[in-house]
C-alpha cells in the first residue's frame, strides 16, 4: 500500500502553511530625508544633532505587527561611530518611528568605509518578529543609504550623480555637497515587503494531492487483488 508515504509527503510539504508556521507577510517602509529639523513624527533617539542633518522614518505599512529592535549602523569617516539602536519596541500596523542622524551627517566624510570612496552609507535595520496574531516570523532586515532611492537624479559640485545617499547629503562619495544641495533633495524610499500565498489556493492544492494519493492507492489495491 502506497497511501502512507504519500500522506507523509503531503503533511511535510504543507504543514508550514496549514500550521501557521509559514511567512506571515509584511510591508515596512523606510523613508530618508535631509532637513532642518525632523520632518517625521515620533523620534525615538535623543542624540545631539545639528539642525541640518539626515532623518529616517520607519513605518509599518502592512497588516502584521513588528516587535523587536530598529537601528542604524553609521561609522563615519571623521566623527566616529554614530550608530543607534533602539530598545525593544512594537510597531503595529500604521505605526511609525523616526531617527535623527547625529552631528551633521552631510559633513562627516560618509559612512561605513574610508573617506571619499563609494561606500554603502548609513545602514538601517529591523531585527525581531512579525506576527499576524496567529503565527509569527523572525526577520532581520537591513538596507543601506545607497539602496534607498528618491528617483530624482542630480549631479553635485564634484560632478558626482546619484538619486540616493540622502542621509549624507546626496554625494555618493561622502563629500560635503553644501547645505543648499543637501536640503533640496527629494526623500528616498525603500520598502521591505513579503506576500503570503492565498490560503484558499494552498488548501485546494493540498486537497488535490490528497485525492491523487487516494486514487493511486485504490488503483494499487485493484492491481494486487483483482476481482474474480
Amino acid at each position: 500500500m502506497r497511501l502512507f508515504p504519500v500522506i507523509v509527503f503531503i503533511a511535510w510539504a504543507f504543514s508550514p502553511a496549514l500550521g501557521n508556521a509559514a511567512p506571515v507577510g509584511y510591508s515596512l517602509t523606510v523613508t530618508t530625508a535631509y532637513a532642518n529639523g525632523n520632518p517625521f513624527a515620533n523620534q525615538i533617539d535623543t542624540v545631539f544633532s545639528e539642525p541640518d542633518t539626515g532623518f529616517i522614518e520607519i513605518a509599518n505599512t502592512g497588516e502584521t505587527t513588528f516587535s523587536g529592535i530598529v537601528g542604524t549602523i553609521g561609522v563615519s569617516a571623521f566623527a566616529g561611530d554614530l550608530s543607534f539602536a533602539s530598545g525593544s519596541l512594537v510597531l503595529a500596523p500604521g505605526a511609525i518611528v523616526s531617527i535623527a542622524m547625529p552631528d551633521n551627517s552631510a559633513s562627516v566624510g560618509g559612512f561605513n568605509g574610508p573617506a571619499y570612496y563609494y561606500r554603502p552609507g548609513v545602514e538601517i535595520y529591523l531585527d525581531g518578529t512579525l506576527s499576524d496574531g496567529i503565527g509569527a516570523e523572525a526577520v532581520n532586515l537591513q538596507v543601506a543609504d545607497r539602496e534607498i532611492h528618491s528617483g530624482v537624479w542630480r549631479t553635485d559640485s564634484y560632478g558626482l550623480a546619484s538619486d540616493s545617499f540622502v542621509l549624507q547629503g546626496g554625494d555618493p562619495w561622502g563629500f560635503d555637497s553644501g547645505n543648499a544641495f543637501a536640503m533640496s533633495q527629494a526623500n528616498g524610499v525603500y520598502v521591505f515587503s513579503q506576500a503570503v500565498p492565498e490560503p484558499g489556493s494552498v488548501g485546494l492544492l493540498a486537497a488535490a494531492l490528497a485525492a491523487c494519493a487516494a486514487a493511486r492507492c485504490t488503483a494499487g489495491r485493484r492491481l494486487r487483488f483483482p476481482l474474480a
